[in-house]
């Protein structure tokens, strides 16, 4: 029997487990389904993501023909990569990250107003519609139309990150993505008067950049909305588990409590490359033309580097973990991600003791593990 099951009970309750198995035991594991190897040892995932020319993100340079609204921030590398890359990091720059923060943390103050606090689903209730908020104000763009299509579609992709184990999520994930790209469009141009949009002439690119910075502001996107909720649950539900938040005083998430966090229950399980000539890793050669499949939350519990890793260590420090990427292809949302959940989390517990009221519902994903349902209740101090 395969080990590495993401999407089996097993693994979907307690991934770390396997990732411990396959680091002492087999640490680059060729998968037969998957028709990759899982690369899961720290010092192996970072060379991956350190080396953009062997570990390609643009899989044409494999010999793979993907789709072109595939082809975006994600999925290309340089020079194509650079220069969207640092298209929306120079509009990024221009945005009051300050000020986006207070209003998402307004909204977030409506929503529990709106909830019964003695019994609410703080998946559902509060941060899929806060994460959705948050993205169109980010974004500048005052909604997405019917938001319950928006929840369905968004699922749809998030399911479709497995297809290698369920070919059934694939189509739905490509009518999903197009889906999105048409949430965006009608906003390139006239761009709206705030936001990130206001920032950006996307006309003015010419083919074929337009095309993929269209494909890039869509993944960047989804990835605000599916990525940053995904986090937000996993490590709120770590918090819960370990009672930090139903403490007498109020509890702080600081920049280095938030990166254990992230460390310790990060949402990203794997990241796909494809390697551009024969390389060996911890002792196994990895052929030219294969796919590798890294995975961040494996490497960060690698008791090489971090010491204690299953257990949360609150001042840990240093903490070189891989959450949110390395390299060139790091999360270009990671600061809005901290900057959002640390002062929202901070927040919350200045204003409520929070407990588990239900055992959380793990969503059914290997590659961005997150919740379907966590019932809360929610004391007022």
């Amino acid at each position: 029997m395969e080990v590495f099951a993401p999407l089996s009970p097993e693994m979907l309750a307690d991934p770390y487990a396997v990732y411990k198995q396959l680091r002492k035991e087999d640490p680059v594991h060729w998968h037969e389904q998957l028709n990759a190897w899982i690369v899961t040892r720290y010092e192996d995932c970072v060379r991956i993501l350190t080396d953009p020319e062997t570990f390609v993100n643009d899989f044409r340079k494999i010999g793979e023909k993907p789709e072109k609204d595939i082809l975006g921030l994600q999925t290309l590398d340089r020079p194509e990569h650079t220069r969207v890359r640092h298209t929306l990091l120079d509009a990024m720059r221009l945005v009051d990250i300050a000020s986006w923060v207070i209003d998402c943390c307004q909204v977030a103050d409506k929503l529990l107003s709106q909830v019964d606090l003695a019994s609410f689903d703080f998946v559902t209730e509060f941060n899929q519609p806060l994460a959705l908020a948050s993205m169109c104000l980010f974004f500048g763009i005052p909604d997405v139309g019917d938001e319950n299509e928006f929840y369905r579609r968004g699922r749809n992709l998030l399911l479709s990150m497995d297809f290698g184990f369920d070919h059934s999520r694939i189509q739905p994930g490509v009518e999903a993505r197009r889906y999105m790209t048409g949430l965006i469009e009608p906003w390139v141009s006239p761009t709206p008067p705030t936001g990130l949009l206001s920032k950006i002439d996307i006309l003015a690119a010419g083919e074929p950049n337009r095309s993929y910075l269209l494909n890039a502001l869509r993944q960047m996107f989804v990835a605000g909305f599916m990525s940053s909720s995904s986090t937000l649950s996993c490590i709120t539900r770590t918090l819960l588990e370990h009672r930090l938040l139903d403490q007498d005083e109020p509890f702080e998430v600081t920049p280095l409590v938030y990166n254990e966090l992230g460390r310790h229950s990060g949402a990203v399980q794997v990241d796909t490359r494809g390697a551009t000539e024969d390389v060996v890793l911890s002792g196994t050669r990895i052929r030219k033309g294969t796919e590798v499949l890294l995975s961040p939350a494996s490497a960060d519990r690698d008791d090489s580097i971090f010491g204690s890793p299953d257990d949360l260590v609150l001042d840990r420090s240093p903490n070189p973990h891989i959450a949110f990427g390395r390299g060139v292809h790091a999360c270009i949302g990671a600061r809005l991600a901290l900057s959002l959940h640390v002062a929202l989390l901070t927040k919350i517990s200045a204003s409520y003791r929070l407990t588990m009221a239900e055992q959380p519902v793990q969503r059914p994903t290997g590659t961005l593990r997150g919740l379907d349902r966590m019932v809360l209740t929610a004391q007022p101090r």
